[in-house]
């Protein structure tokens, strides 16, 4: 069995906070639930948002790794 090798990546270890932003950025909703993310998203104003970060956490606190990513438009394109 040596020579079978995977595509599929590990699970990465960092949580995901979805949020759901305004035209001016000001978050309307946030959460670790992508499905209540694109309900959200398919409720709120022309013009909103969806930025994915992830977050390193420990028992006490948690730490941004990178910065958002704005996934409107990948969202979008699979509700198509």
């Amino acid at each position: 069995m040596s020579n079978i090798y995977t595509i599929h990546p590990k699970k990465s270890p960092l949580i995901l906070l979805y949020e759901v932003v305004d035209e001016n950025g000001n978050a309307e909703w946030g959460g670790n639930n992508a499905e209540h993310c694109m309900q959200w998203l398919s409720l709120a104003p022309t013009g909103s948002r969806v930025l994915v970060s992830g977050w390193e956490s420990d028992e006490e606190d948690a730490h941004l790794v990178g910065q958002p990513l704005d996934i409107t438009d990948i969202i979008k394109a699979a509700s198509l």
